[in-house]
């Protein structure tokens, strides 16, 4: 590997352990964890995102990525009391997320027809079957790292 890949690779664990470390902020309610899980579906999509861009397919590059973060913010906040400001981040999230699914659905069906939708289709679903497998994270309410129980005995 170059120098220029590992620097990248150096970076990306000194943020994993920084958000793994915020995580133990209760204020935070989870978000680091989310993020760690957002950067994971980044890079697990990275070399279909870059086949498809090679194959002249820009169009449909972000869509699986894109369909697996709609399921994680949906299970993020699903059956939590969250606070104002992240609603408010989630809500904006998934709105332009739903949005860019939709641009991206009517550019390749009216691009390149029923060829092009059932193309969306089939990213559209794996991602949403990534976005499911990350967010068992959520879902399975795990405990959070670093923080200590309030039930008592």
């Amino acid at each position: 590997m170059s120098l220029k890949s590992w620097g990248k690779v150096v970076v990306a664990v000194a943020v994993f352990f920084v958000l793994l470390a915020l995580d133990s902020l209760t204020a935070l309610q989870g978000l680091p964890i989310l993020l760690i899980l957002l950067g994971l579906v980044l890079l697990v999509t990275d070399r279909l995102r870059a086949w498809l861009q090679a194959h002249e397919r820009a169009g449909l590059a972000l869509l699986p990525f894109m369909a697996a973060t709609l399921v994680l913010l949906l299970s993020f906040a699903k059956g939590r009391d969250l606070s104002q400001g992240i609603l408010l981040l989630i809500t904006l999230g998934l709105v332009f997320d739903i949005l860019l699914v939709a641009l991206a659905f009517i550019g390749e069906a009216s691009k390149r027809g029923l060829r092009g939708a059932l193309e969306f289709a089939g990213l559209t679903g794996l991602g949403l079957a990534l976005g499911l497998v990350f967010s068992l994270v959520f879902l399975m309410e795990l405990g959070r790292l670093g923080t200590t129980s309030l039930a008592g005995p």
